[in-house]
């Protein structure tokens, strides 16, 4: 009895075995080719934005690099970096012993002269009160001899305020009002016509400046939106384009842009900025990620799972640096796109997945 207790058991369990067999295999079919889950993006029509993202940095729109018109040894040194100046407001003093000198000298010189004048003056009045008692010839001598010195007169007073105008300029002043964001003059320092005294700059209106690949120039101009966003703030602001360059730099393939803000801002002149300028916008139009597109020879194609097979569809998109692209013919909405088109061929069985 035990012995056919044992053997029934057998015969249940082997049962079991093939049932559970039978039914894996009427439901898995192993012998089919089973489809391949992919990612798939149903299409669907809606505001589209074509942006190209830049990088800039903040600077004043007005501002202006001083310069010595002379050469001399900084005496004095009245503003540093982060002052506020006004316009004409002392910001360094130049040694004037040189100048001085020459001041003193042309001062001199025009005394002596003026002492001449005065003589050769009262020699013409004596001749002139003498009247027929003079010969003529001297009254002629005295008056022409008057109006050669009268002349070197005027010459040398010409001279004295030339080098008293140039005394001045050892003086240098603020041309405008604003920051002085940098200094690049120190106490004795000898500067010359080349040295970058300071950069005075107007901080109450600022612009992002930058450039944009040529690849892409001729779709910015003036008035384009844009979206802007300083480094370390969280907040996006809106802006505009308010300064194109009217060519490509050839030396560096880049076309020189400013960006205004909408909104005063107060920020630190250099600081980086990621600019989104929006250069054209589109209502109802179709688009999909780059990575689902494959482009060969020039032809560009998807995949789409039409009744749970991948087929390839030609298509026509407008191609912008982004991660997103306009598809401008072959693909309708609703239509789902394998986002993986490496995953499966055409043809292939497959299954939407999660994108």
């Amino acid at each position: 009895m035990a012995r056919q207790e044992r053997l029934r058991n057998r015969w249940l369990l082997v049962a079991a075995l093939l049932a559970a067999a039978a039914i894996y295999v009427g439901i898995e079919r192993p012998w089919e080719t089973k489809p391949v889950t992919v990612a798939v993006e149903t299409l669907a029509s809606g505001h589209v934005s074509q942006i190209l993202a830049v990088n800039g940095r903040i600077a004043a729109r007005n501002s202006v690099t001083v310069r010595a018109p002379v050469s001399a040894k900084a005496l004095s040194v009245h503003a540093d970096e982060g002052d506020h100046v006004m316009a004409g407001q002392v910001l360094l003093s130049l040694d004037t012993a040189i100048i001085n000198s020459q001041v003193e000298q042309a001062a001199a010189a025009l005394e002596s002269q003026q002492a001449q004048q005065r003589q050769a003056r009262a020699t013409v009045d004596r001749a002139r009160a003498l009247g027929p008692n003079s010969p003529r010839s001297a009254l002629e001598d005295a008056e022409f001899r008057l109006t050669s010195i009268q002349q070197e007169t005027a010459r040398l007073e010409a001279a004295l305020r030339q080098v008293q105008r140039q005394l001045d300029e050892f003086t240098i002043r603020s041309p405008m009002t604003g920051v002085v964001v940098t200094r690049g003059v120190d106490l004795g320092q000898l500067v010359d016509l080349q040295t970058e005294l300071f950069v005075i700059a107007d901080t109450g209106d600022l612009v992002v400046e930058t450039d944009v690949d040529e690849l892409y120039s001729a779709y910015v101009r003036e008035g384009l939106k844009a979206l802007l966003k300083p480094v370390g703030t969280s907040i996006v602001q809106g802006g505009k384009v308010v300064f194109a360059a009217p060519m490509v730099d050839s030396a560096t393939g880049g076309r020189e842009i400013k960006i205004a803000f909408d909104e005063k801002v107060s920020l630190p002149v250099g600081l980086t900025v990621n600019a989104n300028l929006i250069v054209n916008e589109v209502e109802n139009a179709l688009s999909l990620p780059r990575r689902a597109i494959v482009t060969d020879g020039g032809r560009s194609h998807v995949l789409v799972l039409e009744n749970g097979v991948a087929v390839r569809r030609e298509i026509g998109f407008s191609d912008w640096p982004s991660e997103r692209v306009i598809v401008t013919e072959g693909l309708s909405e609703g239509d789902a796109v394998i986002l993986d088109p490496g995953a499966v061929k055409p043809g292939d069985k497959a299954a939407p997945g999660k994108p």
